[in-house]
């Protein structure tokens, strides 16, 4: 058995997401990853996630720190991603390519990745984003339009899975659960629950196509007609009027309701252990990224458009409710006070149309673990 702290295959799709599938070493042009003509659903990768601090001790083990803990050797911090060539540089000679100059040159890389997305949002330019097919997929693609109750997109690069991954969810469709079938994309702003497993082709200008069966968009109630719920204050206490336990319903229970319902991590309910949001695992793996608020509009996204059953009444909704469309999520501190992260909504809400608002996430300190019944 291997003694090495290598990293796990999620870091790895994570740090080459935040490099944009680039080399980060200076002046490297050298894109890492794109179709292979050996089959339909290859895939040619020539990049890699290498260690600043090397995985284990011995021989050729260039920068190994014995202080560091195994976390710390496999946590994303500790990777940096290159194309072959200059990962075996970067092996070969440690007293050149010191841990802090590595270090630099990712925070470099990552730094010119972000102005290059900001400056092609200003500027109005198409830029591929973000589509998730069940909780397993993400891929960087284009929304291509929509034919017989079909979704279809060209897609560039995947971020979580592969290929054969989405083989694998089309061929095991029947038996995954309803809540895992759907399609969420930031470019519209919107999901579906998947009426039939997907399929992806290969397209002869290079890249894939990917066609998603979709049911018709899932019904939202107008604000003005969400439940009564306990009133809670600015800190989360309860609020007491009159010597009684106060009482909100409405489009005044709007901002309480989006605050709850994207501060419930996935795990928490006893009772639907699929319900909540992944904010907390995005915010560990991608925090400081260009692509972290993306991951959260995915998530805002899932929200409001993917109904799941709600056990405890047995009623079909979906989590927020009265959204209709998801225009941005803008993350607005790098770091949560007392665990709360405060973030920018921008949705289209049923009975209200445009509604912006700032407000509070919660952000665990620790992985949550799942209460069973």
């Amino acid at each position: 058995m291997s003694n090495r702290d290598e990293f796990p295959e999620d870091t790895k799709r994570k740090v080459a997401l935040r490099a944009n599938h680039q080399c980060s070493f200076h002046g490297c042009p050298q894109p890492t990853s794109g179709p292979s003509d050996e089959s339909p659903e290859a895939v040619n990768m020539i990049g890699k996630a290498a260690h600043i601090h090397a995985a284990a001790p011995g021989p050729g083990a260039r920068r190994y720190l014995a202080s560091m803990s195994r976390e710390e050797r496999t946590h994303i911090n500790n990777a940096i991603w290159l194309c072959a060539t200059h990962a075996d540089l970067i092996d070969r000679d440690e007293v050149t390519y010191t841990a802090d100059m590595l270090r630099a040159m990712k925070s470099d890389h990552e730094a010119k990745c972000a102005e290059r997305q900001r400056n092609a949002l200003s500027t109005g330019e198409a830029v591929p984003d973000l589509v998730a097919i069940g909780p397993n997929i993400v891929f960087i693609g284009e929304f291509l339009g929509v034919e017989a109750e079909v979704w279809s997109f060209h897609l560039r690069n995947f971020v979580d899975g592969d290929v054969h991954t989405l083989i694998a969810l089309a061929e095991r469709y029947e038996r995954t659960k309803a809540i895992e079938r759907y399609v969420l994309v930031n470019e519209l702003g919107d999901g579906r629950r998947l009426r039939d497993k997907p399929s992806i082709t290969r397209e002869t200008t290079g890249g894939y196509m990917v066609r998603c069966p979709v049911f018709p968009s899932a019904d939202r109630i107008r604000a003005s007609d969400l439940p009564k719920s306990w009133a809670l204050s600015g800190s989360d206490d309860l609020v007491v009027q009159g010597g009684n336990w106060a009482i909100t319903s409405g489009l005044e229970a709007l901002p309480q309701q989006m605050k709850t319902c994207l501060s419930h991590q996935r795990g928490e309910s006893p009772f639907h252990q699929d319900f909540g949001t992944r904010f907390a695992e995005y915010y560990n793996l991608l925090v400081g990224s260009p692509w972290f608020a993306r991951y959260l509009k995915l998530e805002v996204i899932r929200q409001a458009a993917i109904p799941y059953t709600d056990l405890t009444n047995d009623q079909q909704h979906t989590p927020l409710r009265c959204v209709k469309r998801v225009y941005g999520v803008e993350v607005l501190a790098s770091t949560p006070t007392n665990n709360w992260l405060p973030i920018r909504v921008d949705l289209d809400v049923n009975g209200v149309g445009r509604w912006r608002n700032n407000l509070s996430v919660y952000i665990p300190s620790e992985p949550i673990i799942a209460i069973t019944l």
